[in-house]
């Protein structure tokens, strides 16, 4: 089964099959204009797109585009679609610009690292986005509102970083400090924040969909109207997190510190909290139909006024070490 999966992989890496399309699209662009493997390759100008977006825009939903080549001709907007991807881009001219869909075949075709620098006061030399930020200094960085899927972002300084509403999906950020970092609206679905340090970030509104936060600290963090579902959280630090409205279903906080946190008005519905420290914690109008719990700390100091499916006191006198149990319910009101 591994050898037809890695047939099946080795064969999307080629040209034939198509370049990817919609949602699946991740663009990086790079000054310059595109330079493909022979002079005749074949691409078609598209005329009648007057901004780099809109160029984008035309390949974006043909799998025959691979990549565009952007400049302004004689004061006229040149758009052109490559059907093959870009080896490589000329130094900067004017405002010729070369975006290619990131996939592992038009990385290895790019002499050269894909990477984007951003506008303004980002595209100073030291916040310059990449595909491999591995180890590097990204502290006060503003990333917001860039597209940086699968970007590796792990063992690095992004302290008071700024990613507002950009596209984090699959993003890796391991053992990456984001103490400060700006998250709001973020996308970063079954993004890896392992043993990550996010002290005081801000995720509010931050959709984390199958993300990995495996021992990561959270203190202080606000988390109001983020998504959590399916996200792993075993042993994460979120002592006094702010989380109201947030959304943690399905969730595995097994061994959290859940100490002083608020989770007031937030759903939690099949949740697990086995072994969490809900000490001070918060749990006022939220949802915790199906929520697995057992052998919990600080029960008795929770507050769980107008919970819906509170715990009982069965929850903590659980004693099952080698799983988890469902106990019954105490229903407020």
């Amino acid at each position: 089964a591994i050898l037809f999966m890695m047939l099946l992989l080795t064969k999307a890496q080629s040209v034939a099959d198509g370049a990817p399309t919609g949602l699946h699209v991740i663009w990086v662009a790079v000054p310059g204009d595109c330079i493909l493997a022979t002079s005749g390759a074949p691409s078609r100008v598209s005329w009648g797109h007057e901004t780099l977006e809109a160029c984008q825009v035309a390949c974006q939903d043909d799998k025959r585009c691979w990549a565009t080549s952007f400049t302004s001709y004689s004061g006229y907007p040149r758009c052109s679609l490559l059907t093959s991807p870009p080896t490589g881009a000329t130094p900067k001219q004017g405002d010729a610009s070369c975006s290619v869909k990131v996939t592992p075949l038009s990385r290895n075709a790019f002499r050269g690292p894909l990477r984007v620098a951003a506008a303004g006061a980002k595209s100073a030399g030291r916040c310059t986005h990449a595909l491999n930020m591995q180890a590097g200094d990204w502290s006060r960085c503003d990333f917001a509102e860039f597209t940086m899927s699968g970007t590796d972002i792990s063992k690095s300084n992004a302290d008071f970083a700024r990613f507002s509403f950009a596209v984090l999906v699959g993003l890796l950020g391991s053992e990456t400090s984001f103490r400060g970092a700006y998250f709001e609206g973020a996308i970063a679905r079954r993004a890896v924040f392992n043993n990550a340090d996010l002290t005081d970030a801000s995720l509010i509104g931050a959709d984390l969909q199958g993300a990995s936060l495996y021992d990561a600290v959270l203190v202080n963090a606000k988390l109001d109207d983020a998504k959590f579902f399916n996200a792993t959280l075993t042993l994460a630090n979120l002592a006094n997190a702010n989380a109201p409205k947030a959304s943690f279903n399905g969730a595995d906080l097994t061994t959290a510190d859940l100490r002083g946190a608020s989770f007031d008005g937030a759903s939690l519905k099949g949740a697990v909290l086995f072994e969490a420290d809900l000490t001070g914690a918060s749990f006022k109008d939220a949802d915790l139909t199906g929520a697995v719990w057992g052998s919990v700390v600080g029960f008795d100091t929770a507050d769980f006024a107008g919970a819906r499916n509170a715990p009982s006191l069965h929850a903590v006198e659980c004693q099952q070490k080698t799983k988890p149990c469902a106990p019954p319910v105490l229903v407020y009101g």
